[in-house]
Parts: structure tokens; sequence; C-alpha cells
């Protein structure tokens, strides 16, 4: 017969065992996420070439626009169909496209136009009228002109009937009657 006392406090740890063999390497974990500059520096460099992109076909676009008789000055654009209308049917065909019936603020302007005008050989409306006050030429957008370049004895409204503005081939302005067909030019 055995008979069991209680048990007693477990002893001292005893020294460690030999280092034991290496195991199966592991199955391959999860990709981690890319740090947000990580993210950032791509989305960067993604967007710079975007841009090389559009600025290398604007430049090819404005080399194919200058073939076709567009015309770029400090920053605006000249265009025309090659058709001519009345003054407010071209103001229309302007707005339409985005743009505004030309108008030469400066010396530049005037003869880039001018050059367009003997291209085509027409005279060209501008975005100049006295419409709403004879004798007071305003900008499309109503503010008083800045620049002129009248013919001598212009304007003249001739037979009270003169409140739009052509500018000749010889960079010369003239006020004429709204409803004659003239050379359209937009601006962008």
């Amino acid at each position: 017969l055995q008979v069991k006392g209680q048990q007693g406090v477990p002893g001292k740890a005893g020294p460690a065992g030999p280092k034991g063999s290496t195991g199966a390497q592991g199955q391959k974990g999860q990709k981690g996420e890319m740090s947000a500059v990580d993210t950032v520096q791509r989305q960067v460099a993604a967007l710079e070439k975007t841009i090389q992109t559009l600025q290398a076909e604007v430049s090819k676009s404005k080399k194919i626009f200058a073939m076709q008789g567009v015309t770029t000055v400090g920053g605006k654009t000249f265009v025309s169909t090659g058709q001519s209308d009345n003054f407010a049917n071209g103001k229309a065909l302007c707005s339409n496209a985005g743009g505004t019936l030309a108008v030469a603020r400066n010396v530049a302007e005037n003869t880039a136009l001018a050059a367009i005008a003997k291209r085509n050989g027409k005279h060209i409306y501008l975005g100049i009228s006295d419409l709403q006050t004879e004798g007071k030429f305003v900008y499309l957008n109503g503010q008083a002109v800045s620049y002129t370049k009248w013919k001598s004895s212009e304007p003249n409204n001739f037979k009270n009937g003169e409140d739009c503005v052509i500018l000749l081939p010889d960079t010369q302005w003239n006020d004429i009657n709204c409803d004659h067909q003239t050379l359209i030019v937009c601006e962008f």
C-alpha cells in the first residue's frame, strides 16, 4: 500500500538545454502597404509626366494652328474661319466658341490683326462699338477703349449709321454699319 502526501513546493529551474535544430521556413506573409511618402512621390512623378505630355501637345497644336493662319500675340490667340458675317453674328460665333471678337489693345495686336486682314483680303470687325452711347466707343465688356488707330477723319458716323469698328489691312480703323458683312476674327 502506498500513501501519497501533499505535493511540495516546485524546485529551482534547471540549466538550459542544448539549442534545437532550425525549423522549416514558414509561408510568405502578405505584402505590406507603401508608406504615404512613397505614394505621394509616385503621384507627383505621374503628374510631372502628364504635364510634360500636355506641354508637348500644346506646343505641337500651336505649330499646327500657326500653319492654318492662327496668330498668337502676347498671350492672345486670334483665329478666323475666313468667313464674313455681320457684327452681331460674329460676336455670337466667337462667344459660342469660348472667345470674343478680336480687339487690338496695342500696336503688336493691331499689326497681327492687320496681317490677318491682308492675308484674307478683307477688313476685320473689332470687338468695339458705340452702340450704347453715340461717340463713346467701348469694348464688348463695356470698358472704354484704351488704344485706337483711327483712319484720318474717322470715326465719322456717316449718315448716323456707323456704330461698329473695322480694322483695315493697312492697320487703320474705320467706323462702319454693324450690318456690314466683313471678316470675323475671334480672340482667345
